[in-house]
């Protein structure tokens, strides 16, 4: 915070942005091992850990202090520089290890090792030679490195947004958003599953991380689910994708969106203003679906088609409040928390019309929101210094380990340029995106899934950015199209097993094997596997190209979704046969792909036919009542 308002600067004293970044690296490896003691650790355990987190202080702040030299005259301090790395990248790769555990530890192993021996690799994946000192000193004392663009984005800017939604959730930022999703999600069939998907997308968006939103909303949401009627593998799948999907909804979109924004050089707000519609069809698609299922679960009174009993028959405790009984109104939520969306404004304000920094936009939000906190009527909601104090407490502790995982992915994209490895790679696929790009996508969407299985959603983006998304811009996609696509199949590891870890948690939650819960996230999240292509061949779907374009696009996506959700469903406005199914398919299929000039008539077609279809089911069933309940 005092450096997002330039405090020293405003003093009159020069200090670098490294210097503040290799600060704050030390306070959290020191944090993260200070954290991980446990009362049941040994007694030699806790005195390890006490002595890791004192010289992971001591040799960050000392670095803290020399970067200035030790980074212009690293040729001429060569012991100095290898000394500092030596203790500083053992530190945070076992702090690393401690927080999130071995995924993203593998990765980095495999590129430090790429980076030492990749000179004998024959052919065109060769690396420049480089040896393990030279190599060290690069990662822990380099601007590129360590203590590069990554770890820069995340101190100065995702804490501040992090803290946000701290503070946030203490002014009651989470039943109030709750108590919105109930309100606009009704009374219909589905209710709780729809509630679970309103909320996670208005949470989520601030969290940042998939999983926290599963566990901030879903110990409300699932349990709901569950006495509904909702089998547990499928309250756990709805909750898992609905999370996964508030880090792809703006405004916020988490961290990865700000770091997306330094790669492209683009102002925050046209990050945005591309991932709008994406996330909507995104969410759509999904809330469709439960519709569906619930509609004809209704009809076939089957709930779902497996249901514990037990389950509904229980009576809800106090924090699981029956949301079908009490579903509130609009007007009453809003009028009972009117002073939460004015933050929201402020920053929307700040962002677009007076084009500032995310990090000063989302301070100007903070200071209005404490100051409203004062004007509630619960005073267990407002912003006192004690509770602030706390706030900005939690907030160190939950975003230590996210300030290691990127200072780890500074290092390995410090590796792929040193090494030139982001290069040779990206001349590989390059040359095999020539022949079809439709095969690289492909190639690069599960490349995506499988780099992203276990990685936090920060680490995600930016391997997948340095690496995945320069040869997609090569071959002629606009920039934010190549990395809106990492981006969302990086986040879809989140739900694709074997680990998927949204998935899993809300499966947790919900007293569900995992397995069967991450099968059943992909099912219903579908549309996320298909939208990047869409937007990938439509950049229409990015609002890009003229209104009737852009209009006429959006019209033929919608249609398609409806369709393709109905026909996985196979209900609509009443069971739909295999035959009708098939048929949503056939014509849903040219609404979508691309087609030549000569050819796109076929869509005007499809178009036809998908009304007549739409037309003939709703004569069918018009006098049948719908489910209700």
């Amino acid at each position: 915070m005092v450096w997002v308002l330039s405090l020293p600067q405003r003093l009159g004293y020069l200090i670098f942005p490294e210097q503040i970044l290799a600060a704050i690296l030390a306070l959290a490896t020191a944090l993260v091992f200070i954290d991980s003691i446990s009362p049941d650790d040994s007694p030699h355990r806790k005195s390890l850990s006490g002595i890791f987190a004192m010289l992971a202080l001591i040799v960050g702040l000392y670095l803290a202090v020399r970067i200035p030299v030790l980074s212009e005259e690293a040729f001429f301090r060569p012991g100095e520089t290898l000394l500092v790395s030596i203790v500083v990248i053992p530190l945070v790769l076992e702090g690393l290890r401690r927080s999130v555990g071995w995924s993203l530890l593998i990765v980095f192993a495999a590129f430090a090792t790429y980076g030492v021996f990749g000179d004998f690799i024959p052919g065109k994946m060769q690396a420049r030679a480089s040896s393990p000192a030279d190599l060290l000193r690069f990662l822990g004392t380099d601007t590129t490195a360590m203590l590069g663009l990554p770890l820069s984005v995340t101190c100065l800017v995702v804490v501040m947004f992090i803290l946000f939604g701290r503070i946030l959730q203490t002014t009651g930022g989470t039943a109030f958003f709750t108590g919105l999703s109930q309100a606009l999600a009704g009374r219909g069939p589905g209710s709780p599953a729809k509630v679970a998907i309103v909320a996670s997308s208005l949470f989520g968006s601030i969290s940042g991380s998939a999983v926290s939103n599963v566990m901030s909303t879903g110990v409300i949401t699932i349990p709901m689910m569950k006495r509904s009627g909702v089998p547990a593998y499928r309250a756990g799948a709805i909750e898992s994708v609905a999370s996964t999907g508030g880090q792809l909804m703006p405004p916020v979109m988490g961290a990865a969106a700000f770091l997306m924004a330094e790669f492209l050089q683009v102002p925050y707000k046209e990050i945005l203003i591309a991932a709008l519609v994406p996330a909507i069809l995104y969410y759509l698609a999904l809330f469709l679906q439960v519709d569906f299922l619930a509609r004809r679960a209704i009809s076939t009174d089957i709930q779902f088609a497996e249901v514990n009993r037990t389950n509904i028959n229980d009576k809800p405790n106090d924090s699981q409040a029956d949301i079908l009984e009490q579903a509130p109104s609009v007007a009453s939520v809003l009028k009972s928390g009117w002073l939460l969306p004015v933050p929201f404004a402020v920053l929307i304000i700040a962002l677009f019309s007076f084009n500032l920094s995310p990090e000063l936009s989302v301070f100007y939000s903070l200071v209005v929101l404490i100051t409203l906190s004062f004007l509630r009527k619960d005073k267990d909601q407002w912003m006192t210094p004690r509770r602030i104090i706390s706030d900005l407490a939690a907030t160190g502790r939950s975003v230590a380990s996210l300030i290691l995982v990127t200072a780890i992915a500074g290092m390995i994209i410090g590796v792929l340029s040193n090494t030139g490895l982001s290069f040779s790679l990206g001349f590989v696929l390059l040359s095999f995106g020539k022949s079809s790009l439709f095969g690289l996508l492909l190639l690069t969407a599960l490349v995506c899934i499988v780099l992203g299985m276990g990685l936090p959603t920060t680490g995600v983006y930016l391997l997948l950015a340095t690496l995945a998304a320069p040869p997609l811009i090569d071959l002629g996609l606009v920039p934010i199209q190549a990395h809106l696509f990492v981006l969302y199949f990086g986040m879809l590891s989140m739900i694709t097993p074997p680990v998927a870890l949204a998935a899993f948690a809300a499966a947790g939650l919900a007293d569900a094997p995992q397995m069967r819960t991450g099968f059943e996230a992909m099912r219903l999240g579908w549309c996320a596997y298909l939208v990047p292509f869409l937007f990938v061949y439509h950049p229409q779907l990015l609002l890009q190209g003229d209104v009737i374009s852009i209009v006429t696009t959006l019209v033929s996506v919608l249609v398609a979704l409806l369709m393709i959700s109905a026909s996985l469903a196979g209900y609509a406005r009443a069971p739909l046969s295999i035959a009708t199914r098939a048929l949503l398919i056939g014509t849903a299929i040219p609404l979508l792909i691309p087609l030549p000039e000569q050819l796109q008539w076929l869509q005007f077609v499809a178009l036809l036919g998908a009304m007549c279809l739409l037309a003939t089911h709703y004569m069918q069933t018009r006098d049948k009542p719908l489910p209700t309940g």
